[in-house]
């Protein structure tokens, strides 16, 4: 018995830690090629296996440049290590957190957006009385300007919700824009991208902002 509740303790975690294959490049420019765990947001290391039954091998963040992994459709998922940030306000500049964390690359050339998944949880009241408590997952998307050493969040994407939360996307856009390339903001505008899209931000940006 006391084995069977230990096996139901245990099912969630080994059913998320998915390791999926790929290599990592560290600062140092060496290549360890293995299984990996996508990190969420602000996770301080990466896990990584040899080989599938290996053990596990933490590396911290600020020791990784960049990693890539096979997904399960075959498909190559490319992460890099950065700083992040957010805007105190729309006025007031932005608040850089010095530690990097890991971002995968949606669409990357003169700007760049990522994402990274998080996990949160809310509370509601239930009808009967009570609190219940429910997990939810979500993206965090960030765009980098040309030139920047961070990227700066974009808004929040809740998988629950399906509508991007936190201060509105173009708002944000628009504040930080505004004196580099206003066009970029009007063609995002009329662009008016459903979330799925977020990358064309890179190729809108490139037409409507050509290099001088």
């Amino acid at each position: 018995m006391k084995n069977l509740v230990l096996l139901i303790f245990l099912f969630p975690v080994i059913a998320f830690a998915q390791y999926n294959p790929g290599t990592v490049t560290l600062n140092d420019g060496s290549v360890k090629s293995g299984f990996i765990e996508i990190p969420e947001f602000q996770d301080s290391k990466l896990k990584f296996r040899s080989t599938e039954k290996a053990s596990v091998e933490k590396l911290k963040v600020e020791t990784v440049k960049e990693f890539e992994i096979t997904n399960r459709e075959g498909q190559t998922e490319k992460f890099i290590t950065l700083k992040t940030a957010r805007n105190r306000n729309l006025r007031d500049g932005f608040k850089i957190n010095e530690e990097k964390s890991f971002l995968k690359i949606v669409k990357k050339n003169r700007i760049a957006i990522y994402i990274a998944h998080f996990k949160g949880t809310t509370t509601m009241g239930r009808a009967s009385g009570g609190i219940s408590s429910q997990q939810f997952g979500g993206d965090k998307y960030f765009l980098q300007r040309e030139g920047d050493d961070f990227a700066f969040s974009i808004g929040d994407h809740r998988y629950d919700l399906d509508f991007m939360t936190g201060m509105s996307t173009y708002a944000v856009i628009h504040e930080n824009y505004k004196e580099i390339c206003p066009e970029f903001i009007e063609k995002l505008k009329q662009a008016d991208l459903p979330v799925s899209r977020f990358g064309e931000f890179v190729d809108i940006y490139d037409t409507a902002c050509p290099q001088k």
